[in-house]
């Protein structure tokens, strides 16, 4: 466009000087001491037209010299860095399709043209990590801080993941306790931070980073409950790893916050424990506490098999929910087997047909089956063990009523005559 418009300017402005010229072509005369020089007026302006595009062109000539090496050096830089773009690209091709030698090549060519060599070192390291190679790929992540040190947190934590994904355990924790100091709230670093510690069985350091994980919401909340008693278990089933040898289960429930001791999975977990270690004095205890504040099915049924001093206490704590709860199930057969404890064989037959009314768990026809054997109702009580031993044992598709033609029964009555196998046929 700017050409077009110079060309219309000069043809204008040519076709002005030779009208010009038509009517009166004048004449210019240059005098210099004794010599004088006369020059019709267009071929002065012709003159001097010429003689200004030559000094523009020298002008143009010298300048463009003394700008070649640094308009040389920023065609090299672009060449460079379309060839950096390309080479990047085919880097990540690789990285896609699982091709981790070239992935590896590709990503490092050029870096001193590319613009984002973070990315390249990152994406380097981990072709590095998948061909094996723990050397290079230490090296490159090296590299990648060396360059870029105000990304320490994204290097060190893809560093992290990959001692992770190697299974150096213990490198990687090292690595994510040190970002966490500067980061703590990064969720990244927390819940890979988890994982590490899963790995390793360092269940007091992961029941220390839960809450945090909790705040900042770094799983689903049934995810963190689930995993929480999963460290709980495992600290009372270990309890070493927090006290040394001490092997106290009680210490590990004492390092708990208060509102943990509340919890009703992880209260039923220690009681268990210590119901094994026959502490039953201590889980009577810990119980009554959680009791006292909540009502929970799980923790009465569990204190229906607590074998502690204190037992007639124990049956006025269970009856006091009776108001409440007077058809509670768990309630009933624990209040069963605590008065059979108690020798009141009376009483705990009238909880025990309660219980099972109100729909019991399926271990209550062998317990009811244990006090009538105890109460010499021979009968009664092998009826009982054998629903309780059937509840047991799980539905192996056993024939019905309306058995099919083609299936095998299995004949009842004289105990010789059930040893006769026949088909149906109808």
């Amino acid at each position: 466009m700017k050409l077009v418009l110079t060309i219309l300017i000069s043809l204008v402005v040519a076709v002005g000087l030779g009208l010009l010229a038509a009517q009166d072509s004048g004449y210019v005369v240059l005098a210099w001491e004794s010599y004088r020089v006369r020059l019709p007026l267009l071929m002065f302006v012709m003159v001097l037209f010429l003689g200004f595009m030559l000094l523009y062109l020298a002008t143009n000539l010298v300048v463009g010299i003394f700008r070649a090496p640094r308009r040389l050096k920023a065609w090299r830089e672009a060449s460079g860095e379309k060839r950096a773009h390309q080479s990047t690209m085919l880097g990540y091709a690789g990285l896609i399709e699982g091709d981790w030698p070239k992935a590896e090549k590709s990503l490092l060519k050029k870096l001193s043209y590319n613009r984002t060599p973070l990315m390249n070192y990152l994406g380097a390291a981990y072709a590095a990590h998948q061909q094996g190679s723990p050397d290079r790929r230490n090296r490159y992540l090296d590299k990648a801080l060396e360059n870029h040190p105000d990304q320490q947190l994204a290097v060190n934590l893809t560093r992290a993941r990959l001692l992770f994904q190697g299974g150096e355990f213990s490198e990687s924790k090292a690595c994510l306790e040190t970002l966490r100091q500067y980061r703590p709230r990064n969720v990244s670093v927390v819940r890979l931070l988890m994982d590490v510690y899963r790995e390793l069985g360092d269940w007091p350091s992961l029941m220390q980073v839960l809450p945090v994980a909790a705040k900042l919401k770094a799983l689903p909340e049934e995810e963190l409950l689930l995993c929480e008693q999963v460290a709980f278990d495992n600290m009372m089933g270990s309890p070493a790893l927090l006290q040394g040898d001490s092997g106290k289960p009680s210490d590990t429930w004492n390092s708990l916050p208060k509102g943990k001791k509340r919890d009703p999975q992880l209260v039923a977990s220690y009681v268990h424990r210590l119901v094994r270690a026959g502490q039953h004095k201590e889980a009577e205890k810990i119980l009554r506490s959680v009791l006292n504040r909540q009502f929970d099915n799980d923790l009465i049924y569990l204190y229906g098999n607590i074998h502690s001093p204190f037992l007639s206490y124990q049956i006025e704590l269970a009856e006091s929910f009776l108001k409440k709860h007077p058809d509670n199930a768990d309630l009933l057969h624990s209040l069963a087997k605590l008065h059979r404890l108690n020798n009141d064989f009376k009483q705990s037959r009238e909880f025990f047909e309660r219980a099972i009314a109100a729909g019991a768990r399926t271990e209550v026809n062998l317990d009811y089956a244990g006090l009538l054997e105890q109460m010499g109702d021979t009968d009664q009580a092998l009826s009982f063990m054998k629903k309780g031993a059937a509840s047991l044992v799980p539905d192996t598709g056993t024939a019905s009523p309306e058995t099919r033609e083609g299936e095998w029964v299995l004949l009842e009555g004289d105990p010789e005559k059930t040893k006769e196998i026949m088909p149906v046929v109808r």
